[in-house]
């Protein structure tokens, strides 16, 4: 009789598995319609909710029940209201607010829904297949990046040890997050956010409200045509190289290279692959939201990593696990650069990072 349980668990499973998309779009779709920023502080009825959101009142009392079944909302006499957890991220105004990342994750909701041609045709899933109330521009981007970087670089600058260098330059930047907060903790430190113009808008905005103009300056371009700058004690590279193939992350990390003092570190922080392909789940699961989002991004191994350094010059030196699946890669440069690569000056396409990026 013990042998049917395991069917049963299996059953079990493969029925969370399929239906992980309920609790999923009702959350997305209660973000985009404002229900958690209407209620605020406040209790509000069903007929009061539609009213403000013109929404249908039968749908709009399902909608709410079902987040009361989520833990999102409570039931009281006079209607619903945010719970703890709602009120701590999913409020606007919140300093711990979540609501422009799940916008972005609504929009990525549609990418993969159309994961079945991606896999037919090997190519993204086109944005003309997509709700075009939810195509947002790479301001909007950099807002979801700011909401998904808050704990991580807060982890990141915690476990990684900048107390020896000077000059930092932060690849692919987007709102500043990492680079301000490495600058707060290591006041010897001042660092350039490089990307592009419109992004930096959003990072320049982050940087005045820190306090940091004087130690943190824009560069706008990309990494695999522009000007770097030259003689960082350290290159920051975060959630970038998954956007790219392999072959493209080569000549990234070349560029890089060449772009250190001599002696000076690259990190590359990733959602890196197992060298195996057996995990972390959660990085085997983002290589396929860059499949639906990119022409060559997905998630690559510790091993594909260390040969890009090599193929640059760069010495491996340490991996820091960050979380359960990001992870920093350090390598360090030689102390001659008439050794690195000369793939570093090779032309590559450049994509926009626009949908693509997620902090853990």
């Amino acid at each position: 009789m013990q042998n049917d349980r395991p069917d049963l668990q299996t059953e079990q499973f493969i029925d969370e598995l399929s239906g992980g998309f309920r609790a999923a779009q009702v959350l997305l779709t209660a973000n985009r319609l404002g229900v958690f920023d209407l209620l605020g502080e406040s209790e509000m009825n069903c007929e009061l909710i539609a009213g403000a959101l013109e929404t249908d009142a039968r749908a709009t009392r399902i909608l709410c029940d079902s987040l009361v079944g989520l833990s999102l909302l409570e039931r009281t006499a006079l209607g619903y209201r945010n719970t703890r957890a709602a009120l701590k991220h999913l409020l606007t105004s919140s300093p711990e607010s979540k609501t422009a990342m799940l916008r972005h994750g609504a929009r990525l909701y549609e990418r993969w829904g159309h994961l079945y041609e991606s896999l037919k045709s090997g190519t993204p899933v086109p944005n003309e297949l997509l709700n075009q109330q939810l195509v947002a521009g790479k301001r909007d981007f950099a807002k979801a990046m700011a909401d998904s970087a808050r704990s991580s670089a807060g982890v990141t600058a915690e476990k990684l040890d900048l107390s020896q260098v000077l000059t930092l330059l932060d690849v692919g930047g987007g709102p500043g997050s990492f680079a301000i907060e490495f600058c707060s903790r290591n006041p010897q430190l001042s660092a350039v956010i490089m990307d592009d113009a419109e992004t930096l808008g959003v990072a320049t905005q982050n940087i005045a409200r820190a306090g940091m103009k004087g130690r943190i300056t824009t560069r706008s371009g990309d990494v695999f045509n522009d000007d770097l700058g030259s003689g960082y004690d350290f290159i920051f590279v975060s959630n970038l190289i998954h956007i790219y193939s392999s072959d493209e992350n080569r000549r990234l990390v070349a560029r890089c290279a060449s772009a250190l003092a001599p002696g000076g570190r690259l990190g590359l922080k990733d959602f890196f692959l197992d060298n195996d392909h057996r995990g972390p789940q959660w990085s085997l699961l983002f290589a396929v939201n860059m499949l639906v989002s990119t022409d060559n991004g997905g998630c690559y191994t510790l091993e594909e990593a260390e040969c890009w350094f090599e193929s640059a010059r760069l010495r491996y030196e340490e991996r820091i696990d960050l979380t359960e699946f990001s992870r920093l890669l350090l390598a360090r440069s030689c102390k001659c650069h008439s050794l690195v690569c000369s793939a570093a000056g090779e032309d590559s396409r450049y994509s926009s990072h626009e949908n693509l990026k997620i902090e853990p």
